[in-house]
């Protein structure tokens, strides 16, 4: 499912970020905020008690994908992991998986990358396990292992309920040839919306070489631009809606031109991990070099051995931050009865050696930053089996260039949390009339507003 999901999240789906407050709160905020929920009481972590058995429900479609991990925590632990094989679509597993958790019952560790859930109404609402407590306690964990601010961004109310593993960069890597013929220059770009407007004015151009099929690597890749800008709708904690319309307006507008250009009501998304053939050719400027991290710098070395050399740089948010949207995340079930069995599972996924493993359920970029270093350097990596393999070692690129890489991958101002389906949904419905100038953007955006409060409500 993982290829399909990301499609889905990266490029295919409108999405559009719901920052969430971070665990550090002010304190007038949190304490106003929490009164008005019940909370369960965190475990501590020597009250996780062992017992012989994990719970976990597997979407057949993703099976070879879990089960890897499966057999890797069994060489470590010695229980008996009861596997739920779910048959269907994605639909059908969350159905299921959504069932079974309302009813008291449900897998010990949620896969929450294959539900189609609100993560922040979800934990809100007491369906995680509260991992504060334990986390903080837990003498071999350390969060100087994890890239800063991480961890945050599964936090509500000051409360760790969701436990991210990797993330989305709008990372952009181009042929720097093709962007001096077209006179594109990354240092005047501060701001997601600058971008936008620039690649707009220059697409006509771009338009006159025969083999320029499109700017970025897949048409509707408004779910990326969206991702990158930072742009809130919702703030759950505040309970307010489009708390920054200033910003909203200025990338929205900036959208709108380069809207020609991207959407195709066929849904076409085209996606190609080969960026480098493409970006030599021109049949587009911008390849995502986060898609996976692990063929990033095969990629540059194509470009430097076509002689046409490589820009690489990471889209800024509409407020001139670099933002990393949470892509992968796990947490507990608030129900489980196997809790140290269930954290156990999530400590391996943050492992160095699984998150250096390229395993599908990880995509983008891995939050560890040993594996990070590990990946792009080549120096070492381990399939999800505990064998080791070699890395793929740049043929060209210097230390330093691997080091400004990794700098460049680890380098982020702030995580946030995507939104949920619904929420994207609205968005899109609401703002469409708007991009093909059917209606007033005041119109739609008080559209909008209503529809996420009616939403916020619920």
């Amino acid at each position: 499912m993982k290829t399909t999901h990301i499609l889905s999240l990266g490029l295919a789906a409108i999405l559009l970020l719901l920052p969430l407050a971070a665990c550090q709160q002010k304190e007038d905020e949190t304490s106003t905020s929490v009164d008005t929920l019940e909370l369960v009481e965190s475990l501590t972590y020597d009250e996780l008690t062992p017992t012989a058995s994990l719970v976990l429900y597997v979407p057949v479609s993703a099976e070879a994908q879990i089960q890897p991990l499966i057999n890797r925590y069994q060489t470590f632990y010695e229980v008996e992991v009861e596997v739920v094989r779910v048959d269907g679509d994605y639909e059908a597993y969350a159905e299921r998986v959504a069932n079974d958790l309302a009813s008291g019952k449900g897998p010990d560790v949620l896969f929450l990358d294959y539900l189609d859930i609100d993560i922040a109404k979800a934990a809100l609402n007491n369906n995680f396990l509260d991992l504060t407590d334990i986390l903080a306690e837990d003498p071999d964990f350390s969060e100087d292992d994890y890239l800063d601010g991480v961890f945050e961004a599964g936090c509500f109310y000051g409360r760790q309920y969701t436990i991210p593993t990797s993330f989305f960069l709008p990372l952009l890597l181009s042929a720097q040839t093709k962007l001096e013929e077209l006179g594109f220059h990354w240092d005047q770009i501060e701001t997601t919306s600058d971008f936008l407007e620039e690649i707009s004015c220059l697409t006509p151009y771009a338009q006159q070489s025969p083999s320029f099929q499109q700017m970025m690597q897949s048409k509707n890749y408004v779910g990326m631009l969206n991702l990158a800008s930072g742009i809130s709708l919702l703030d759950y904690e505040k309970n307010t809606v489009l708390p920054d319309e200033g910003a909203l307006r200025e990338y929205l507008q900036a959208y709108k031109a380069y809207f020609p250009y991207d959407y195709d009501e066929t849904g076409r998304s085209t996606l190609s991990n080969f960026g480098a053939d493409n970006l030599v050719r021109g049949k587009y400027l911008f390849w995502l070099g986060s898609l996976m991290i692990a063929d990033l710098t095969w990629n540059m070395d194509a470009l430097i051995e076509a002689s046409c050399g490589y820009a690489l740089s990471v889209l800024p948010s509409q407020t001139g931050d670099i933002v990393g949207s949470i892509d992968g995340q796990m947490a507990i079930n608030v129900n489980t009865k196997n809790p140290l069995n269930a954290y156990r599972f999530i400590k391996m996924m943050l492992s160095a050696d699984v998150q250096s493993s390229r395993n599908p359920l990880l995509s983008y970029v891995p939050i560890h930053k040993e594996a990070i270093k590990a990946i792009i350097s080549g120096t070492y990596t381990f399939d999800v089996a505990g064998t080791t393999y070699g890395g793929r070692q740049s043929a060209y690129l210097t230390e330093e260039e691997l080091d400004t890489i990794i700098e460049t991958l680890t380098a982020v101002d702030q995580f946030t949390q995507p939104a949920s389906a619904s929420v994207n949904n609205i968005m899109w419905e609401t703002m469409l009339p708007f991009f093909r100038d059917e209606k007033s953007y005041e119109n739609c955006l008080a559209d909008l507003k209503n529809k996420l409060m009616l939403y916020l409500s619920e």
